[in-house]
């Protein structure tokens, strides 16, 4: 007599939990803004902006790496290198053809974005990624930067004034 045997495994079922962080990301990287405006809390502000305005502001950086030559943003995780918002987790965002990039750091709580905002001490754990010209959400954040390097440049050098 033969006797057989049939496994039968389990249903298993996974759930995926998707975060409202990880879409945005998903829609920076595929350079649509148009999502965002249903993404993104009407009620909340990011980079202490409204919605709307830090939406356009994101617009007009998105058109910017499409005039270079980008489809598409590289998203390279990272962190808040220095003491302000020491270790808040975010991204560099990388032009897929131009180099170009730009850094958003975001913050969540309880798996729910609480606001975007660009970081000047932003670190990743990648030391030779090839980065030329930065884009930034806030012009005067650029024009900061410019300043302490400047200034960081007069104070390492031999002269004087």
């Amino acid at each position: 007599m033969i006797e057989e045997t049939t496994l039968v495994a389990p249903e298993t079922t996974v759930h995926i939990q998707i975060t409202n962080g990880q879409l945005v990301r998903k829609c920076i990287q595929d350079m649509n803004t148009a999502a965002l405006y249903y993404l993104l809390d009407v009620e909340r502000t990011y980079q202490d902006w409204q919605r709307n305005e830090f939406i356009l502001k994101l617009e007009y950086i998105i058109r910017q790496f499409q005039a270079d030559g980008d489809t598409y943003l590289n998203a390279v995780q990272g962190a808040c290198g220095g003491s302000c918002s020491k270790g808040q987790n975010g991204y560099l965002f990388i032009g897929n053809n131009s180099k170009n990039y730009m850094n958003l750091l975001f913050v969540e709580d309880q798996l729910e974005l609480q606001d975007l905002y660009e970081c000047s001490t932003f670190r990743t754990n990648f030391k030779n990624l090839e980065l030329k010209k930065r884009y930034y959400i806030d012009p005067k954040t650029q024009r900061l930067m410019r300043f302490f390097a400047e200034f960081n440049a007069a104070m390492d050098s031999d002269d004087p004034f």
